[in-house]
């Protein structure tokens, strides 16, 4: 069973799906690597070790997501062949209930086999790259989980959020207004206290992937972790802060983040996952490390933004599984769900209806401007087509498109959409007021329902004659 991000590493190098690389920088050529690597299909994991300046060992593995067989494994289904089956499985999983199982602590937990304290602390000990060449600074915190402890109601929160180093023992923690992290910071803050944090930075890739979506406030990753592997994530308490640790975390950071009025440092830029350096640079509040503890030859699990689209897919599983049931609960004749990947991940949602009376094209697409899973993305389009069009093949989505969608009456504008800091448009005296609102297109690439009959026919496939063919002839399909 995988759980942790060395049994993750282990499996995928006896599927041949992880590449070593050794000798390159931290600064910008792991990034640029990763970068690169990142435009191949299918691409490897790479592992870099013998990284410049740094002992064999002290390794970073980037590119962990782009293949889907790699997700399915982090996520713990039974082997699948595409991104539909893996949707459906996790929609199941949701429909059948969420039942929490919570972490069992341990003593004996890998990552304290170092425990370093006061003087000793060396941040700049790991391989912490710079990832892009406009960075304001080494990110030992992408691939991440930053935990948290509700002062009122004591959940322990796991989010993922950027994490710069500034010396020896002191680094930064960027949070979006919003977040679970940003309120449950905000609390402690507001009694004028410092606020008890843990960043992991390399663990179980499975905690990293819900850290990095939204589940209900006042649930703990943990507790949802458990219920998608059935089986207890196990912890240890942290010796500065008493938090949950994951016991078999890479490296653990302990400390604090002080009141602004404390202590801040210049955070970024950063290049985020939307494409740009939107959210610049401000001052932000100080995390002092009181602790760091990790495992004999420490692993970073970097998760930068890098520019291609099958990077992003790995997070919007779960975000479409519940879009998708969603969905189903308010409009009738939804076929399927999926986003454009080449519009970088969850960005542009895809629904596929059976129109069934007139306006039933726009009702779907009203419906997913409003359900909660697309609340706070930050997309600017929704595109609704046809039962005939598959949201999973991208090509298929354009020529819909291209084909059906009359911009003067199959386009729709929403404005006063929530957006966030990292939103490129948002700039000059709207970003400076704090106006953090877009607006949304809502795109009817289908044909209109009153002229469906008379729509010239197309010669593709349905599914129920490619599904045919491809069985009676899969010796030949499994040969490309």
């Amino acid at each position: 069973m995988i759980d942790d991000l060395r049994s993750f590493i282990k499996k995928t190098e006896e599927l041949g799906e992880c590449k070593l690389v050794e000798g390159a920088d931290w600064e910008l050529e792991i990034g640029s690597i990763a970068e690169v690597m990142g435009t191949v299909p299918d691409s490897p994991m790479l592992l870099f070790d013998s990284i410049k300046g740094y002992p064999k060992g002290y390794r970073v593995l980037t590119n962990v997501f782009p293949k889907l067989s790699r997700l399915v494994l982090a996520l713990g289904f039974p082997e699948m062949k595409n991104k539909r089956e893996v949707v459906s499985y996790y929609r199941q999983k949701l429909k059948d209930g969420v039942v929490p199982v919570a972490p069992v602590e341990v003593d004996n937990a890998p990552v304290k086999e170092n425990v370093i304290t006061g003087s000793k602390i060396d941040l700049f000990k790991f391989p912490v790259p710079r990832w892009h060449a406009l960075d304001g600074g080494r990110y030992i915190g992408t691939g991440d989980t930053v935990i948290m402890r509700d002062p009122d109601d004591g959940w322990v929160n796991l989010g993922t959020y950027r994490v710069q180093i500034h010396d020896k023992d002191t680094a930064t923690v960027w949070i979006a207004p919003g977040q679970h992290g940003a309120l449950i910071r905000q609390k402690y803050w507001d009694r004028g206290q410092s606020c008890p944090v843990v960043v992991t930075c390399g663990q179980d890739p499975l905690l990293f992937l819900i850290a990095s979506v939204k589940i209900p406030w006042g649930s703990s990753e943990y507790e949802y972790v458990g219920w998608l592997r059935q089986n207890p994530v196990k912890v240890t308490r942290g010796p500065s802060t008493g938090i949950p640790i994951p016991a078999t975390a890479e490296i653990a950071l302990e400390g604090e983040i002080v009141p602004p009025d404390v202590e801040t440092r210049k955070e970024g830029p950063f290049a985020e996952w939307i494409g740009y350096y939107a959210s610049g640079s401000s001052m932000e509040a100080a995390l002092k490390v009181k602790t760091v503890l990790h495992r004999d030859d420490p692993i970073i699990l970097g998760c930068p933004p890098v520019m291609n689209d099958s990077a992003q897919a790995g997070g919007c599983i779960r975000h479409v599984a519940l879009l998708w049931n969603e969905l189903e609960s308010m409009v009738p004749g939804i076929e399927a769900v999926w986003v454009l990947e080449d519009a970088r991940g969850v960005n542009i949602p895809v629904v596929s209806v059976k129109q069934m009376f007139p306006g039933h094209a726009k009702w779907v697409a009203q419906a997913v401007n409003g359900c909660r899973t697309v609340g706070r993305q930050y997309g600017r389009f929704i595109i609704v087509v046809d039962e005939d069009i598959d949201p999973f093949n991208s090509s298929e989505v354009l020529f819909a498109l291209a084909s059906r969608c009359d911009p003067a009456s199959a386009i729709d504008i929403v404005r006063g959409c929530p957006s966030s800091p990292i939103d490129a448009t948002i700039i000059g005296s709207k970003r400076d007021s704090g106006d953090f609102t877009m607006s949304r297109a809502l795109v009817l690439a289908c044909k209109p329902y009153h002229l469906r009959n008379q729509f010239p026919p197309t010669f593709k496939l349905n599914q129920e004659e490619t599904a045919m063919i491809r069985k009676k002839w899969s010796k030949l399909f499994t040969q490309v």
